[in-house]
Parts: structure tokens; sequence; C-alpha cells
């Protein structure tokens, strides 16, 4: 697997939401970042293939360090994107969200972290500027600190990005993909779907596509 932390994030490459998105210029959201503080907080790198028309996000299977042959999709000059897959709780749909960002957020979140402990004590508000689509679009943190509280993670519904804002694939499943341009078990439903249409089957749910946007910081 290829996780990284705070330390580490300047050897994966720049990148460009899944759940939680601001949609134009000016909206705001008050939210809390579900972690206590920096050593929570981890990036995923991740190679973006297409099954059909969706754009799914895989994590790659080697480390920085380690040879490209230990991944599949590295070996075969696959380009490795380094994402943040950040769980957070919005506090006007009462519900946690996954908010994508490139890895410069890991210094915005480790300022917040040096300032707030628990980081997830404090709500932050979150304003966009910059308008739908634009590229050079940017989040403004402003923490509430006056509203501070003694909020933990455990008193937040838990969400984790794995199997829903990127896919966790094997090396055969990796390899079965370079050879057919689908994964064994999409293949699977397809089949599934497309001879058993008389009655109700159970079905593996896909991973929706979420857009994402690129964002300057």
């Amino acid at each position: 697997m290829s996780r990284f932390n705070y330390e580490q994030s300047e050897f994966y490459g720049a990148q460009k939401n899944n759940y939680f998105n601001l949609k134009d210029d000016g909206d705001t959201a008050v939210i809390r970042f579900l972690y206590n503080d920096i050593n929570d907080v981890e990036g995923v790198a991740v190679h973006e293939v297409q099954v059909g028309d969706k754009t799914l996000d895989v994590e790659c299977l080697r480390a920085y360090n380690e040879p490209v042959e230990k991944c599949p999709f590295c070996n075969a000059g696959k380009a490795v994107s380094a994402k943040m897959y950040i769980p957070i709780y919005d506090e006007t749909s009462k519900e946690s969200k996954i908010w994508k960002r490139g890895k410069t957020f890991f210094g915005r979140l480790a300022k917040l972290c040096e300032r707030y402990r628990p980081l997830v004590g404090v709500p932050v508000e979150v304003v966009r500027n910059g308008k739908a689509g634009e590229k050079t679009t940017t989040y403004e943190l402003l923490p509430q600190g006056e509203n501070k509280d003694n909020k933990q993670v455990i008193d937040f519904p838990e969400i984790k990005a794995e199997g829903i804002a990127y896919q966790v694939k094997s090396k055969e499943d990796m390899e079965y993909y370079l050879r057919n341009g689908v994964f064994s078990e999409d293949n699977q439903v397809q089949t599934r779907q497309n001879t058993q249409t008389s009655r109700e089957v159970p079905i593996r749910r896909r991973t929706p596509n979420y857009g994402s946007e690129e964002d300057s910081f």
C-alpha cells in the first residue's frame, strides 16, 4: 500500500470532491475536520483508471522509494497522483463526508493542528473563492476558536474513504485490468446484469464517479 504522512508528502506529485463540495464563488459551510492531530492525517497515492464511463482512483501498491515492479500500474507507466481524502463533519447537513484535496492541503492542516488540539474540537468555516469550473479556485479556512469545545472524533459518525472515494485492488486485480480494461468483479457484475434481467439479483454496488476540480492554495 502507498500511504504517506506529512513528512513524506514531498515525495509525491502535486494533484488536482468527493462528497463535500462548495459549488460556486462565495459559498460557505461550517465543518469539523475529523482529526485529533497531524498524526491522524495521511495521504493516498493513487492511479486514475477508466472503467467504461467511470474514472476510478485506485491505490498504488508501492511506496515512493520502492521499485516500480511492485505495482503493475506503475510498471505499466500509469501516472501516480498524491491525494488526500479528508473526513469532515458538515455542521449544516449533520453528516460526515469526504473532502478530496491535493497534497498541498497537508500544510494547511498542519498549521491548524499546531494551533488547535484536538483539531476536531474547533468548527471551521470554509469559504470558496472562485466560480464554478475555475482552476484558480481557493478555499479560505476560518477557524471559529470562540466555539471550541471538547468534542472528540468518536462523537461524530465515522466515514472511511476506502472503497468509496478510492479503491484498493490487489496485484492480480491490476494485472487483470491491464489485460482486459476492466476489473474482474466489474466484468462479473456486467455479466449478471446482461443475463439475469428477468428477476432481481443482488448486484455489487459500483463506485460512483465523483467529480474533482483542481485548486490552488
